[in-house]
């Protein structure tokens, strides 16, 4: 029998603890009943030879999803960049011009030296025939689309001359004319408007409007 190091008490043959100060004692076994088990439960004092406890597994990683604000702010900068979009294309740039479409077709005129204009659009380009009181007074010239208005300038008839004669057709209708602009616009599925306006040799501004009417099949 031996004593307790620490408090002097007394120590049994068997024991590896004190009774009175719980102090370890060196060289001591442990009692079966001390012992771990098979399965390597520890002892009631937590210690249990050869047992580790085991790591716990990795928590999986939680998916962020995008939150309703995220979704709310991604939604009002698309609203805000289709309403810049679209006040540019029509209002910076204005409205998109018409297709032409009521402008084709033969109109008869009810006064103002014009017999028949006959409007038509062989391919990208609109062709316009203006025939005057008498079938001789027949011609044919380019027109183009302004906004929504089919205009005939003075150079679109000086290319009725041809590339090389353009420029002094040009300067001689010009003279015996003046500066003008044939403007037609729409007034509805049955009516056009036709105005030439611009100045003439002997007037420094003129304008004359004549009504036509489309022409029935």
């Amino acid at each position: 029998m031996t004593d307790c190091p620490s408090c002097g008490a007394p120590l049994k043959d068997g024991d590896w603890t004190c009774g009175r100060c719980g102090a370890p004692v060196a060289g001591a076994t442990r009692s079966a009943q001390g012992s771990a088990g098979p399965g390597g439960v520890p002892d009631p004092y937590g210690y249990a030879p050869g047992y580790e406890p085991r790591p716990a597994a990795p928590a999986a990683p939680v998916k962020k999803g995008a939150s309703g604000t995220l979704l709310l702010v991604v939604i009002l900068a698309v609203v805000a960049l289709a309403a810049i979009i679209a006040v540019w294309f029509f209002v910076v740039r204005g409205a998109a011009t018409t297709s032409g479409e009521e402008f084709l077709g033969s109109w008869t005129s009810t006064g103002g030296g014009i017999g028949t204009v006959v409007v038509a659009r062989p391919g990208d380009d609109f062709k316009v025939t203006l025939t005057g009181e008498q079938a001789a007074q027949k011609v044919t010239v380019p027109a183009h689309l302004d906004g929504d208005e089919l205009v005939i300038t003075v150079d679109d008839f000086a290319t009725l001359a041809g590339e090389a004669d353009a420029d002094r057709f040009k300067d001689t209708l010009k003279a015996l004319a003046g500066d003008f602009r044939i403007i037609f616009s729409s007034l509805g599925p049955a009516r056009l408007q036709m105005r030439i306006e611009g100045t003439t040799a002997s007037v420094d501004e003129a304008q004359s409007t004549v009504t036509l009417e489309k022409a029935t099949p």
